[in-house]
């Protein structure tokens, strides 16, 4: 297959690497190196994947500018910009490409309908990234992928995610679109936690307790089901993730996270939305349902966050 991977951040290269082993993948970005006009701008960048036992070689993406692509036709373009994020530029080069699938990796409520929106010729799925990744120096990125499992899940018309399963094999598994939306809304509640503390994993692990009901209702507002989780549940999550994955685990989440505070509080946004939608029209003589009492500490938690992204003084 012929894939693009739109942006050059961890994640889009990370992928291309995965997914250039087997297939013909580019990374698509604006900033790349100026080179004579009659030459298409290109670079590279130098991902390396940490394993159990030491990280493995480096090896070589090409970078190159929308200009180099447009004249060819291409399978499959992963949008790793939230599609709302894009400027009128991209969005017209990307429509230009005409690439017959596009798969976005924000679980956003409501960024798959603004892909559809932006791009009505190309059916849309969704990319739910497996791995860890994080850029270190400038084009420079690390990247773990827990032995076994896929690049993405891919969740999207069943058709379509069954074709390209095909095409790319076990780089992807595609996944009904509640095992896509789900596991966000077990653990952003604790990104958001973890980004109101600052970064610091160790305070964090001594306040599990809100971000553990959020988590619950964040559940709920998603599946329509009441998960009981508790805060010792997510300590032992937690020292599972530091002892078995290869990588400080805490301050790969401090520093990831802190870039995208405000993808998190979108998300908390959005659940506190489908919270609210799933609770039935009272009258002004009732007393509120549980399901609203129990919203508390998913609306307290979005707006201690909000307050940080916001850059107001926190109470």
């Amino acid at each position: 297959m012929k894939v693009v991977f739109q942006g050059g951040g961890a994640i889009g290269i990370a992928g291309a690497a995965l997914f250039g082993r087997r297939h013909e993948t580019v990374v698509v970005s604006r900033s790349v190196s100026s080179t004579p006009a009659e030459v298409p701008p290109r670079d590279a960048a130098y991902p390396r994947q940490v394993r159990s036992f030491g990280r493995g070689p480096v090896c070589r993406v090409p970078v190159v500018d929308w200009a180099a692509v447009s004249s060819e036709s291409w399978d499959l373009l992963v949008l790793t910009t939230r599609p709302g994020d894009l400027d009128e530029g991209v969005a017209a080069s990307i429509v230009a490409t005409c690439p017959g699938i596009i798969a976005i990796t924000s679980q956003v409520d409501g960024d798959r309908d603004i892909a559809v929106s932006l791009f009505p010729e190309s059916e849309i799925l969704v990319f739910s990234p497996a791995l860890l990744s994080e850029r270190t120096a400038g084009r420079s990125v690390s990247y773990w992928r827990p032995p076994g499992m896929p690049v993405f899940m891919a969740s999207g018309p069943r058709e379509t995610v069954r074709g390209l399963r095909r095409m790319l094999g076990g780089l992807i598994v595609g996944v009904p679109a509640i095992l896509v939306s789900a596991p966000p809304a077990v653990f952003i509640p604790y990104v958001a936690q973890l980004s109101v503390r600052e970064g610091n994993w160790a305070d964090l692990r001594t306040h599990l307790r809100r971000p553990t009901q959020a988590a619950a209702e964040a559940v709920h507002a998603v599946t329509g089901v009441r998960m009981p989780l508790s805060a010792r549940g997510a300590g032992l999550v937690l020292d599972a993730l530091e002892r078995f994955v290869p990588i400080d685990v805490g301050e790969y989440a401090g520093r990831h996270f802190a870039r995208h505070e405000g993808q998190t509080l979108d998300m908390l946004d959005g659940w506190i939305r489908r919270e609210a939608e799933r609770v039935p029209a009272t009258g002004r003589s009732q007393i509120p349902t549980p399901a609203v009492a129990q919203s508390s500490a998913l609306r307290e938690l979005a707006q201690i966050l909000r307050l940080r992204v916001t850059r107001q003084p926190i109470p």
